[in-house]
């Protein structure tokens, strides 16, 4: 579908660039624009490798979970339905985090969870 997110986002940068090249514009509004600039870059680096992302990141928690209806179920590709999904996937963890028991029997579970964290934290693009 044209135009695509990518070039939306590309769109809207060259007219923040064409506003603050165009007027001579208050030093707080240039830096206004100059941060929204720097969100518009940030936004279409992550946009592209966001789906793919929590695609994997909800395979992931719904095995950690033991939740394997996952793999079952059609997988969505709508970015809304599969970010939705991992907002519900996460909050179960929390949830679980809450109460697994402290006991050395849970100990390999706690480790699983721990490992999980990481991994989220390192590959995270947003």
């Amino acid at each position: 579908m044209r135009p695509t997110i990518q070039e939306q986002l590309s769109g809207v940068d060259r007219l923040l660039d064409l506003a603050d090249e165009s007027h001579s514009l208050p030093a707080e509004t240039s830096e206004l624009l100059s941060n929204a600039r720097r969100l518009i870059k940030r936004v279409a680096t992550s946009w592209a490798t966001a789906l793919p992302f929590l695609l994997d990141d909800n395979a992931r928690l719904s095995e950690l979970l033991n939740a394997g209806v996952e793999a079952e179920a059609p997988v969505p590709t709508d970015f809304t339905a599969v970010a939705a999904r991992n907002e519900e996937l996460r909050g179960s963890l929390a949830q679980l985090i809450s109460t697994i028991p402290r006991d050395p029997e849970c100990r390999q579970r706690r480790a699983e969870i721990g490992h999980y964290l990481q991994w989220r934290v390192a590959t995270d693009p947003t």
